[in-house]
């Protein structure tokens, strides 16, 4: 093999390298699933330094308003958006406790049919993605899989909150 060709390759290489980092999504992933998720969905809460941001169809769990509301008193930026229109009032009690706790709370926007995501991002650098309600029974009780993602794909995925957040629509009723 001639230098060239060896020096041609490792160039190659390195290139491929170089635009696979700044170009492919780059993240690790592990999974949660229920029944039993509550205490590592609380673990994620309390691991929160700086800000929490949820979109979440229906919040019902005592135990997760209790541990946004310390994550709040702590001092972490929480930012929570609820889908008003469920099949029975569950997040009126939710919104009311968030927001009399002083953290920033939401409805979705009727721009979509419903809000059905069920997403929690810590510190704009680890996402939870899947299929778990914050309610007792999905966390609980249900078989639900979501997803922890940390990396870059998280980025995208707060672009996606910072879309809906604004678009959201605070009830002077409950606040």
């Amino acid at each position: 093999m001639s230098k060239h060709f060896a020096a041609g390759v490792l160039v190659g290489v390195l290139a491929v390298a170089f635009l696979a980092f700044f170009l492919l999504p780059v993240f690790t992933a592990s999974v949660v699933t229920s029944p039993s998720a509550e205490s590592q969905i609380l673990e994620l809460i309390d691991s929160a330094r700086n800000s929490i941001y949820i979109e979440c169809y229906i919040i019902t769990s005592e135990e997760v308003v209790d541990h946004l509301i310390q994550a709040k008193q702590r001092g972490v930026e929480v930012k929570v958006i609820l889908e008003e229109r469920t099949s029975s009032s569950a997040n009126a009690l939710a919104y009311s406790r968030l927001a009399g706790a002083g953290v920033d709370v939401c409805w979705a926007s009727e721009a979509y049919k419903l809000t059905h995501s069920k997403l929690m991002i810590i510190d704009k650098n680890t996402a939870l993605l899947g299929s778990h309600n914050l309610s007792y029974s999905a966390l609980n009780l249900n078989r639900e899989i979501s997803v922890v993602l940390q990396g870059n794909i998280v980025g995208e995925l707060l672009e996606i909150f910072d879309y809906d957040w604004n678009a959201c629509t605070l009830n002077d009723n409950l606040a």
